[in-house]
This record gives structure tokens, C-alpha cells and sequence, in this order.
């Protein structure tokens, strides 16, 4: 009979440990939004700065044409005074963590995906309910549901050990009054005036 000696010295986190397996282990990769996350982790302990906004992010970042401010566009979308006095604290908010975090080039990265995320994810399922002139609180409930949920899903997974940027719901709406902001985003059919 042989013995089989199995040496395993590496850390907790990187071991897998199993016992009477029945079929098959499918190991997964690490997505790009979680390597991203753990990447910025490191940023962060070596305080790696990136001195530079990359060039995808600009686009988020820089204000299209456009005349109507946020509060105008909430205003035009039906958002009573209270709505839009929380809009402008989420939004500022937000702004206030894209300033903090702006220097490393990973945070960047996390927040390009993300505003891209939103915005597609606004013009697929919002839109059509602001074209269809749904009420506000439809349009909002579809924000919730198909946008702000499932970006804290997968932020929730996929930064699960995230300790810099901390996103949470109000932080993703100040994404999208950010959006909003920078005239990205409508809340009313500006085609049809």
C-alpha cells in the first residue's frame, strides 16, 4: 500500500478542502469587476496613485450638450421639491467618494463599468416608461428593480470584501443623478415637446 503525503501551506482564502465529491467541480474565474475591486485593495495598501482620468471615464465625467440642469430635469420628470433636495444630497454624495477615490486608476475602472451599466440599463427599461409618460413612482419602482438592485447585487459579490468604495443604494442613485447632471440622463421626453 502507498501513502500519499499532501503538503498544503498556502493561506486560508486560497485552499479548497473537499471530501467524497460525486461528479464534477467547475471552478469559475474571477470576473473583471472582482479583480477590479481586489486590484483597488492593493492601490489603496500601496497607495498607488493614478495621476490621470482614463479616457472612457471622461465621457461620464464630462457634461454633454445640454441646457437643463438636475434639479430643471427632476422637476420636468414630475419630482416634487423634497425628491429633488434628496437627489442633490445623493448626487453630492457620490461625487464627494468619485473625488476620494478618483486617484486610483482601479476605482476608475469600477465606476467606468458601473456608469455604463446604468446607463444601459436606464435607456433599456426607464426610457420607454418616460416615452409611455408613466408616473413617476412607476418609473421609480423600475429604477429600483432593474437598476439599483442589481448593480447591489452584483457589487455585493463581486467587491464582497470591498472596503474603499462601499457603495450602497443611495450611492448608486447619486450615480444616476450624477448622470443626470451631466445630461446623460432625462426624465422626461424632451423629443416630444
Amino acid at each position: 500500500m502507498t501513502t500519499q503525503e499532501i503538503h498544503n501551506n498556502s493561506g486560508v482564502q486560497s485552499q479548497l478542502n473537499t471530501a467524497n465529491v460525486e461528479g464534477n467541480v467547475y471552478f469559475a474565474a474571477k470576473t473583471r469587476l472582482a479583480t477590479r475591486f481586489e486590484k483597488l485593495k492593493q492601490e489603496v495598501a500601496n497607495d498607488n496613485r493614478y495621476n490621470d482620468i482614463m479616457e472612457d471615464l471622461k465621457y461620464y465625467l464630462t457634461k454633454l450638450d445640454g441646457t437643463k440642469d438636475m434639479p430643471t430635469k427632476l422637476e420636468d420628470g414630475g419630482f416634487s421639491k423634497n425628491d429633488i433636495v434628496q437627489a442633490t444630497r445623493r448626487k453630492e454624495k457620490y461625487a464627494k467618494k468619485l473625488e476620494r477615490n478618483k486617484f486610483f486608476l482601479s476605482a476608475q475602472l469600477i465606476d467606468n463599468e458601473l456608469f455604463a451599466k446604468i446607463l444601459m440599463d436606464f435607456e433599456t427599461y426607464v426610457e420607454p416608461l418616460i416615452i409611455n409618460n408613466a408616473t413617476k413612482d412607476n418609473i421609480l419602482k423600475e429604477v429600483v428593480e432593474k437598476i439599483v438592485s442589481p448593480i447591489l447585487d452584483l457589487i455585493n459579490v463581486e467587491g464582497e470584501n470591498d472596503e474603499i468604495l462601499n457603495y450602497n443604494a443611495d450611492d448608486i442613485f447619486g450615480m444616476i443623478y450624477y448622470l443626470t447632471g451631466q445630461c446623460h440622463i432625462n426624465w422626461k421626453n424632451y423629443d416630444s415637446i
